[in-house]
């Protein structure tokens, strides 16, 4: 029975710990993570009022759009009200949106720029969290995950205060204040997941040599090959895709200077900006190329389970530059669309370049001793690859939802971009394919560089 307590007693110790250990920490780290992408926010806002985007707005206006642009930088959805819907260059239309109707909407997105600013930051908070509280690899990255708290409680309290009268050009007035709600869960998630992210890596190397983790040598280093593999695949990817993209601006140097034109008609304070928007949004331009580029869509769609098919606009079946004349999609009010010409298949090269390019990476860090150990790891930096990009999806993903009057004249919500459980499944196909091709490869010229020991007879 004496022989007991103690074990008890350091179970119980241990358990406090982690409750009580390192919130100092989390809450100085969540507060300078807060100040540096709400500071990002208030430059990009400030930016625009000295270069006349904002029109006659006041500095006070200027800090409250800045503010707001927090909470698109961890998509928290945005309420808003109109007494009439009515948006520049009659954008309700393109959108699918009824104009003319008494609006109370949230429209939730996420400017992935911000977002990664955000990931850094809560990472670094996570980590440093990590080694002040010091001892296991999970148990870092749980002390890590604090952060969240204090960082989502923020976000939610200064969210009650936040209220902006929204005036664009040629557009009815809109009311606009973050989610409440979403304010708190989102900015929560995200902590949550980056903290302790940074509170494992505070154990540098450790997480992939611990035998509290792993009872054998090979598996960890399949897994520290595979996740290197896997996010130097998306990284790849998102960056072939912007060059990709480039070069079709310059190619179709038409429709970019019409686009320009559309953008600066309104004066040039507004046209820079949008130019600082399109910054902030460079990722998730990306992101949702690289789906289409992968065999994927670029849809607008309904709620799950509605009976309102989803229309895809940008595919290489379907180009919203190739109009089919005479026709019309019943369900959107869309006119069918064509194929997207046959230069369009050069895009093909973004994703297989960049699977076959993470395989070999991740055999490589692996140091994988086999042809099929390397198709192995190949196919798992597919599997790593395919769940970020599925993330990163959830994140990119634009949705709609109405309520009052225009819900009874459309279908109360909509969604726009790359369906994220299709883009799991690209990403898996891809992913694993090329991956497992990628690995095949790097075993085979790593074994062709071994050199050949020949025996040598004695005489």
């Amino acid at each position: 029975m004496s022989a007991e307590a103690p074990h008890t007693e350091t179970v119980e110790t241990g358990a406090s710990s982690v409750v009580r250990r390192g919130w100092p920490q989390a809450i100085r780290g969540a507060l300078l993570a807060a100040l540096c992408v709400a500071a990002l926010g208030q430059v990009v806002a400030f930016l625009a009022l000295l270069a006349g985007g904002l029109a006659d707005a006041s500095a006070g206006q200027a800090a409250r759009y800045g503010w707001a642009l927090f909470y698109a930088f961890h998509h928290v959805g945005l309420a808003f009200r109109s007494p009439d819907l009515r948006l520049p260059a009659d954008a309700e239309h393109v959108l699918a949106w009824p104009g003319g109707y008494a609006v109370n909407a949230v429209v939730a997105f996420a400017l992935l720029s911000g977002t990664a600013v955000a990931a850094w930051m809560l990472t670094r908070a996570g980590r440093s969290v990590g080694e002040a509280v010091g001892g296991p690899e999970l148990r870092r990255g749980i002390h890590g995950a604090k952060v969240a708290v204090p960082y989502a409680l923020l976000s939610w309290i200064t969210s009650w205060g936040l209220s902006v009268r929204l005036r664009l050009p040629d557009a009815s007035p809109l009311s606009v204040h973050p989610s409440h709600l979403a304010s708190f869960f989102w900015p929560l998630v995200i902590g949550a997941a980056f903290g302790a992210l940074g509170g494992i890596r505070s154990a540098g190397e450790g997480l992939w040599t611990s035998p509290w983790i792993w009872e054998t040598e090979a598996w960890p280093r399949r897994w520290h090959g595979a996740v290197r593999g896997g996010l130097w695949m998306l990284g790849l990817g998102l960056s072939l895709s912007l060059v990709g993209l480039g070069i079709l601006a310059i190619v179709d140097a038409d429709r970019t200077a019409s686009l320009v034109d559309a953008a600066f008609h309104p004066g040039v304070g507004t046209g820079f900006a949008v130019v600082l928007l399109g910054l902030l949004a460079l990722p998730n331009a990306a992101t949702w190329t690289l789906v289409p580029a992968m065999g994927g869509c670029l849809e607008v769609g309904g709620g799950a389970g509605t009976s309102l098919p989803p229309y895809c606009f940008l595919s290489y079946g379907s180009f919203f530059g190739h109009r089919l004349p005479d026709t019309f999609n019943s369900a959107w009010g869309y006119p069918e669309l064509g194929p997207s010409p046959r230069g369009f298949l050069l895009f093909l090269l973004v994703p297989a370049i960049a699977v076959l390019t993470g395989g070999v990476l991740a055999a490589g860090r692996a140091q994988v001793r086999g042809h099929m150990e390397g198709a192995l790891v190949g196919a798992m930096a597919g599997a790593v690859f395919a769940v970020a990009l599925t993330a990163l999806l959830i994140l990119a993903l634009v949705t709609a939802r109405f309520h009052g009057p225009l819900s009874y004249v459309a279908t109360g919500y909509f969604r726009y971009g790359p369906y994220p459980p299709y883009g799991l499944e690209l990403g898996l196909a891809w992913g694993a394919v090329g991956g497992a091709i990628g690995g095949i490869l790097r075993a085979v010229g790593t074994r062709r560089s071994r050199p050949v020991h020949r025996a040598v007879m004695p005489s």
